[in-house]
């Protein structure tokens, strides 16, 4: 363990007491110390045996995170399983200001958008839109620009030598609110606190591109960084201050699968609705629920895992947006919202920005609202990064505003596609995939004390 000083706090860089690579590693605070609710996880990467490469566009070196949990001995507090899906969903609702300025750097990953303008002298545009000549072509040579959108070129860079492999760090309160409700960590209180990470380092998790070839991933030994209250005023006021009972959000989640559609010449949009009765939250109070749609199969629109040598992206990060998509959330009996649901992809869109915040239109190509073009190409220079993008990460989100849940029941409904060029195409398209629909809840938890100093944690 080393220090910093400084007159009120000092800083602490603490080393597992137990690090198995690619499966486990576990922190330990010392007792009788005052924190604050500040703890980042740091040298968070993977080595590569082989081949390169570079880390999940979406989640970047958070791709190799599976589960962690703060424990107070045998005591959880709180825990968070699928983490690396659950930090991709964070990485896409964070702000753009955010990703564009520091979560790049502490994932790794390509997540912010830039919007400019470009100079389009070196090609002749279509001049399209217009009643007199639809057909009528402008020169770049005016000065003319287009607007253009695009990802950050950022590569989170995978090698094998640990000093020039991509390594980044993790905000713990990213997937661990608790620490984030309470204004002390008081481990006169907590007096076995301990930080358990579980790392599922699979390639299709991690990496990006060059996934085969036989090499194979390793992770980083990771280190923490807290940081402890000295300032003698703070402790006499606090250490050891019985606090009252601490009231908090869990990620809590559930996984339900659709069939694929096999759409045929007699039937070319076949209709697919399903009902889910979603039993892992009941009898718990629901906030904010979000659902992400993953295609369990590779398909010819954007891979799960890498096909022929091509970079997949985000890969099974994906959440994809279906043709004709509907959902409606039926709550102790009672439908969330009015007549069939939400409908369109536009209701789905502002819906998610209403109840998860701005961050989620940012760029509405991403929820498969793209704007149309007589020519494709157009659309490719609009849409810096290409027409791969378009409904990739489309989610649903909505409020259940803390009500118990006593039955939870999903209505999804989609319509497959025919491609007239072939069978083989129509099976590998995503709209008639096999899906899993992953949901991501916000649960409300608390830690109730009792006069001896003893607690309980409960479920609201």
């Amino acid at each position: 363990m080393s220090s910093e000083y400084s007159n009120d706090l000092k800083i602490h860089e603490i080393e597992p007491v137990y690090f198995s690579a690619n499966n486990r590693a576990e922190f330990r605070l010392p007792p009788n110390r005052l924190y604050t609710n500040t703890m980042n996880l740091m040298n968070l990467g993977v080595t590569k045996s082989a081949d390169g490469g570079f880390l999940n566009r979406l989640v970047g070196v958070y791709g190799s995170l599976n589960r962690l949990a703060l424990m107070d001995g045998n005591v959880e507090l709180q825990s968070l399983t699928r983490a690396n899906e659950w930090l991709g969903i964070k990485q896409h609702l964070h702000s753009n200001r955010y990703n564009e300025n520091l979560g790049y750097n502490y994932s790794g990953n390509h997540k912010s958008v830039r919007i400019g303008l470009r100079d389009v002298s070196a090609k002749q545009i279509p001049f399209t839109g217009t009643a007199e000549d639809p057909a009528k072509k402008r020169a770049g040579a005016n000065g003319r620009k287009i607007i253009e959108g695009g990802e950050r070129d950022f590569n989170g860079a995978v090698t094998a030598l640990a000093s020039t492999t991509y390594k980044g760090q993790l905000d713990i309160s990213e997937c661990l609110n608790f620490i984030q409700s309470i204004p002390y960590v008081d481990t006169s209180i907590f007096k076995n606190l301990k930080l358990v990470i579980e790392f599922d380092v699979n390639m299709v998790n991690v990496v990006a591109s060059n996934q085969t070839g036989g090499s194979t991933l390793t992770q980083l030994r990771p280190y923490l960084v807290v940081e402890e209250i000295v300032a003698p005023d703070i402790l006499a006021g606090n250490l050891g201050k019985t606090p009252p009972a601490i009231s908090y959000n869990v990620i809590e989640s559930d996984v339900f699968t659709v069939p694929a559609i096999i759409p045929n010449n007699g039937d070319k949009n076949p209709v697919q609705p399903l009902t889910f009765h979603v039993s892992s939250f009941n009898n718990k109070r629901v906030n904010r629920l979000i659902m992400a749609t993953r295609c369990n199969v590779a398909t010819t629109a954007t891979p799960v895992a890498q096909q022929n040598g091509a970079d997949c992206g985000m890969g099974i990060y994906n959440s994809h947006a279906m043709f004709r998509q509907k959902n409606q959330i039926r709550l102790n009996g009672r439908n969330v919202f009015a007549r069939n649901g939400i409908e369109r992809d536009m209701q789905r869109l502002a819906l998610m920005a209403d109840v998860w915040g701005g961050n989620a239109g940012i760029a509405p190509f991403y929820a498969g609202i793209a704007p149309l073009a007589e020519d494709e190409n157009i659309r490719q220079d609009i849409l810096q990064v290409g027409n791969e993008v378009i409904g990739t990460q489309d989610y649903f989100g909505c409020t259940l505003a803390g009500v118990k849940v006593e039955d939870l029941q999903l209505d999804y409904e989609r319509t497959g596609t025919a491609n007239d060029n072939g069978g083989a195409q129509t099976i590998a398209s995503k709209y008639n995939a096999d899906l899993s629909l992953h949901i991501f809840a916000e649960v409300k938890k608390a830690v109730v004390f009792g006069k001896s100093g003893q607690y309980n944690v409960v479920y609201q």
